[in-house]
């Protein structure tokens, strides 16, 4: 996960390097509209370094003390007011930006405006550029399973089997380049060519839960949900629906005992 850390808060509440991490995912998933709902490990699994679940727990226990998440049916969130405290301070921060451009322009030498205009553009563009990519989904890249091809002794490769490894990337599902990167950081898949390790994994299919799994999750306090697939209603989580895009049905409610 691909975290933009904002250690204003970390210092104003005396976090660690763990809990701001942690509060920075909790607050991105915030952002996308959907909270943070899957177990702590796969929490920790999901930050860019590695990390134990207990110290997720320990981390989670205290954002919880102050206040800084807030449980809604068993989905982190980040508080609504200090998410709203937030976006005021970067709204001023843009206005700030905004007031300070105009002012460089009103000073500057009037025989120099372009090389001025061409600057301040560029810096905007940059930023841009910063911000999007911190917002952007966490779908992996060639280049990450790249990475992970090298490290578990995947070879070079000429340019024209770097082409066709794009190409055979190109193809698959979003389900598929997740399933796959996974399956190879845990060693459960090798070939060594890079565009044949891509093209000789099998397109994953959604797992749907029986009675007893429901349970069984919903002891642990994943979130359950039902989707319609080939024509039929069956229970899956919420991570399964959002990596396969299946339809939620929303009229439908867990069971209870």
């Amino acid at each position: 996960m691909k975290l933009l850390i904002d250690d204003t808060t970390g210092r104003e509440h005396g976090l660690n390097a763990n809990e701001t991490c942690v509060y920075a995912a909790i607050l991105k998933c915030t952002k996308a509209g959907r909270g943070w709902f899957a177990n702590y490990r796969d929490l920790a699994a999901a930050l860019p370094f590695v990390v134990s679940r207990m110290t997720v727990t320990r981390a989670v226990e205290k954002l919880f003390n102050l206040g800084l998440i807030e449980r809604r049916d068993n989905i982190l969130f980040a508080h609504a007011q200090i998410e709203h405290n937030n976006a005021q301070i970067e709204h001023v921060d843009a206005q700030n930006e905004h007031d300070n451009a105009q002012i460089e322009q009103k000073i500057a030498p009037p025989n120099n405006p372009l090389i001025i205009n061409e600057n301040m553009n560029e810096t905007k563009n940059a930023t841009c550029a910063q911000t999007c990519d911190t917002r952007t989904s966490d779908l992996p890249t060639f280049l990450d399973l790249k990475k992970e091809f090298s490290s578990k002794g995947g070879g070079g490769m000429t340019t024209h089997m770097e082409m066709q490894a794009v190409n055979e990337w190109n193809k698959c599902s979003p389900a598929k380049k997740f399933k796959l990167l996974e399956a190879v950081r845990l060693g459960a898949h090798f070939k060594p060519r890079l565009d044949w390790l891509i093209a000789d994994f099998p397109e994953p299919q959604p797992a749907f839960l029986s009675g007893q799994e429901q349970d069984r999750l919903s002891e642990q306090g994943i979130p359950l949900v039902q989707v319609k697939y080939n024509g039929k209603f069956l229970i899956c989580t919420r991570e399964t629906m959002n990596l396969f895009h299946l339809e939620w049905n929303m009229d439908w409610l867990p069971r209870r005992d």
